[in-house]
């Protein structure tokens, strides 16, 4: 089947009024493909993410809606003393690669910590991953090769560009309520700004997404060198080339990019 034919299968699927689990899953499936193989025109591609979009609100980031036979969610049923994180937690223990805030979100949890036995949980197999589109300002976020959504980003300003390359997320470098140093190549004072201090960029909950690049596929960035995602004390830098080289989200994005990407096994390209 041809790019074009499973973008209109897909729509044609979406448009279902009362669709079966089965035709929902099928529309997902057929809109992502198309949308992944970057061969959409514009207009098309538009209508296929905010289609995407939907979907993941009804398939994914529903609270408990499990579809039978959706090959990235499942229902877990909780058993006495598991907790959720850690090296023997539920999510390594089932290979999920997917944060704890996830299934808080979405199983309308305040904290990670609440669970208890006998609960049904509905859980999502990850890893997430992100595409930075610097042309466009845009990050889009994908389960595995599934656009979920397209979110407006800043990126680094003409004298302190953000790289391009393959990133993966470095392993314990998502933090909240983070210090910040400047990227080395900004040459800014590297000295760490704390929350709640003067020239503190990050939003109020301090949310950092440390990147590491991935030298196989040619990305020889080290954590060291200071990038990450993070959110921001300036709301109106979204849309714009303003940062140190780093990528910014709003308070909202940024709290559901870090509830989705995974450390070390979530990956970020970043294209010009």
């Amino acid at each position: 089947m041809c790019i074009r034919d499973r973008f209109e299968a897909g729509m044609r699927l979406y448009a279902i009024e009362e669709p079966s689990d089965a035709q929902v899953l099928q529309a997902r499936a057929e809109l992502a493909r198309a949308y992944a193989s970057r061969k959409l025109d514009a207009n098309r591609a538009d209508e296929a993410r905010k289609a995407l979009a939907h979907l993941a609100d009804l398939t994914i980031f529903s609270v408990g809606r499990v579809y039978k036979g959706d090959p990235y969610v499942l229902q877990y049923i909780v058993k006495p003393g598991d907790r959720l994180d850690g090296k023997d937690g539920v999510i390594r223990r089932n290979n999920l690669r997917i944060p704890s805030q996830l299934v808080a979100l979405i199983n309308n949890i305040e904290r990670a910590e609440q669970i208890r036995a006998g609960q049904r949980l509905k859980m999502v197999r990850g890893p997430f991953r992100a595409v930075v589109d610097k042309s466009d300002f845009a990050m889009d976020l994908f389960l595995h090769d599934v656009f979920v959504r397209r979110l407006r980003v800043c990126i680094g300003a003409p004298e302190t560009p953000t790289p391009e390359g393959y990133f993966r997320v470095t392993l314990g470098g998502k933090l909240t309520h983070a210090p910040y140093t400047p990227p080395v190549s900004s040459g800014k004072p590297q000295r760490s700004i704390l929350p709640g201090e003067e020239d503190y960029p990050l939003d109020a909950q301090g949310h950092w997404i440390s990147l590491t690049g991935i030298k196989e596929m040619g990305t020889d960035i080290s954590k060291e060198e200071g990038y990450g995602i993070h959110g921001t004390n300036d709301p109106a830098s979204i849309g714009k080339a303003a940062s140190l080289g780093c990528v910014r989200l709003s308070d909202r994005d940024i709290r559901l990019v870090f509830a989705t990407l995974y450390e070390k096994w979530s990956t970020v390209e970043i294209r010009e």
